[in-house]
């Protein structure tokens, strides 16, 4: 296979005044057209907004026009008979793909960047360039012909277009991971996942503690914050990883960054401060050598706004080798965190109210419950699971004359604090009536009316079961309650037929008991619908399970418990449960 030979002329191109002369001669001797577009040819080139060069076999300029001579810097008469490494340093690729060019053949389009010697900012640009090779009559290479747009501008466009859609990402990201979740530490923890490694190389969430400091201060003084989450990138040194525990109380002095964070509601950013600044700013004095142990060079301060107020702050730090923070970085770290503050601030109230109301419940069943004679007793509570509300489930044992002892099992519907402090008023007032002596189908009637009265805002369920062991006799009534199982000696364990009388709270009465023996042994056991109701699925199916727990009245009634939890409890229940198991004697 033979190859094109290289042309060894490398004379520059004839000047655009020389060929105007020429054409003005031809043209007077009636021979010109040819010099005519010629002329035309050249003043296109010299003329177009594109920057032009034409570079013999060597790279050596042959002609250019004014706009590569204005990006290059120099004058026209400068550059030619020059190879172009040599005029523009720095042009090596351009070099690259012009000897490419000329050695296959193949036009090649390319965008490349770089400076240029006018500009007055260090920014970069950025060019589309054409190349192809030029060729004479008999084949032989001439050199390489290349047409060059500056596209700097649609780069930039495009790119800004590029860096709104990953922000647009990461809100989004942002939204979903620290919005999805209910536990405040789980929405933190999801926050510091976001930042690091990405953002920086140790991230921390302290937030406004109800035990500590509930309120941001309008001036700066010293708080008490609770550190929710903690984060570190790869490398961190192993015994500081991590620096600080989750949970852990950590006090801010007046002075700290923290501490103006909340009072300014403004970012702060330190990039490679002083000791004497890490000292005024740190947390705690003390600190400072724990900061210059994990070699964090810089940090940035970001409050979580909610409403106009701070519920807590953001600390990000970058260590070693990693660069400062800009000023776009922290931009977009305040937008960031802007987004993450409203599922934090969701979380932190939920989490709050979710403890108080648990705590309440606890309160309530925790309440000593003695039950009459021949009559054992026992129960098991257990909370919703995560990112469920605790709801107003509640038991009791009322101690009645002659024996006889009341065991309630109630729901009240809903969730949250207002659940709570109802269920207190329903076990209160059942609690009440039952020292009246009231049969349990006339107690719920009463309930039901002065509940109705009272103007509740929320009904409940509950079933109620008069023991009597002497008698060897159960009295069951149920307001809208699951029914309760009863296990007898030598029998499998069955559901109690009861008539359903409407949910306590609704004025409506019609409420009636049904008489059930229940020897010596026997096992009752009232429960909440958290135990049998499953999301998509039919109760009855629940119930079925239920019924089918091998259990047995001889055994402990713990050990009752635990079985039943065992088989039908799930791991992460959406509503709470509560279960109540009584033996008589």
């Amino acid at each position: 296979m033979t190859h094109p030979r290289l042309s060894a002329r490398s004379a520059p191109f004839l000047s655009s005044g020389t060929l105007r002369e020429l054409s003005e001669a031809a043209r007077a001797a009636g021979t010109g057209q040819v010099l005519d577009e010629l002329w035309t040819a050249r003043r296109f080139l010299d003329g177009t907004p594109a920057a032009v060069a034409v570079l013999d076999a060597e790279l050596r300029y042959l002609y250019l026009n004014n706009t590569l001579a204005e990006f290059n810097g120099l004058p026209v008469e400068e550059h030619l008979g020059r190879p172009m490494p040599e005029v523009i340093p720095g042009s090596g690729p351009s070099a690259e793909v012009a000897r490419e060019v000329m050695r296959t053949g193949r036009p090649q389009t390319v965008v490349f960047d770089g400076r240029v010697p006018v500009d007055t900012v260090d920014v970069p640009r950025w060019w589309l360039g054409a190349f192809h090779r030029l060729e004479g009559e008999d084949g032989e290479i001439l050199g390489v012909a290349a047409v060059v747009m500056e596209v700097t501008e649609g780069i930039r466009q495009r790119e800004s277009l590029r860096r709104a859609q990953e922000r647009l990402e990461l809100l989004e990201e942002t939204a979903v991971r620290v919005g999805g979740t209910l536990d405040a530490a789980e929405a933190c923890r999801a926050l510091t996942g976001l930042l690091v490694p990405r953002f920086a190389d140790y991230a921390a969430v302290d937030v406004l503690d109800p035990e500590g400091t509930h309120r941001a201060p309008a001036t700066p003084v010293p708080v008490r914050l609770r550190r929710m989450a903690v984060a570190a990138a790869p490398g961190m040194p192993a015994p500081l990883t991590p620096a600080t525990r989750s949970g852990e109380v950590i006090f801010h002095q007046a002075s700290s960054s923290m501490s103006q964070v909340l009072t300014g509601h403004k970012p702060m950013v330190l990039n490679r401060p002083d000791d004497d600044a890490v000292r005024q700013l740190a947390p705690t004095p003390q600190r400072l050598e724990r900061y210059r142990a994990l070699e964090l060079h810089s940090a940035a301060y970001l409050p979580l706004m909610v409403g106009g107020e701070p519920v807590g702050a953001v600390m990000v730090g970058r260590r070693a080798d990693s660069p400062e923070f800009t000023p776009d970085e922290v931009d977009l770290l305040e937008l960031l965190t802007s987004r993450a503050a409203t599922g934090i601030g969701h979380a932190l109230r939920y989490t709050h109210e979710h403890e108080t109301v648990l705590e309440m419940q606890r309160a309530f069943l925790a309440t000593p419950h003695i039950p009459g004679p021949g009559v054992e007793i026992a129960s098991r509570y257990l909370p919703a699971g995560r990112g469920a509300e605790v709801g107003g489930d509640w038991f009791d044992a009322v101690a009645l004359p002659c024996g006889r002892t009341l065991l309630v099992v109630g729901d009240v519907m809903g969730h949250g604090v207002r659940a709570a402090a109802a269920m207190s008023e329903y076990r209160s007032l059942l609690r009440a009536l039952a020292l009246q002596g009231l049969a349990p189908d006339r107690l719920l009637a009463e309930a039901d009316r002065t509940a109705h009265a009272l103007d509740l805002d929320r009904v409940a369920t509950c079933v109620l079961a008069l023991l009597d062991p002497a008698a060897e006799l159960a009295v069951l009534a149920t307001a809208g309650h699951v029914p309760p199982l009863l296990v007898r000696p030598g029998t499998a364990p069955e559901l109690a037929d009861l008539p359903v009388g409407p949910p306590l709270g609704t004025g409506s009465g019609g409420y009636a008991a049904r008489h059930c023996p229940l020897p010596p042994g026997s096992v009752l056991l009232a429960y909440t619908d958290g135990l049998v109701e499953r999301r998509g699925q039919d109760i009855d199916a629940g119930l079925a399970a239920l019924t089918a727990t091998p259990i047995a009245a001889g055994h402990a009634l713990p050990d009752v418990l635990d079985t039943v939890l065992d088989g039908l409890a799930p791991a992460n229940s959406e509503d709470d449960v509560t279960l109540l198991a009584a033996r008589t004697q």
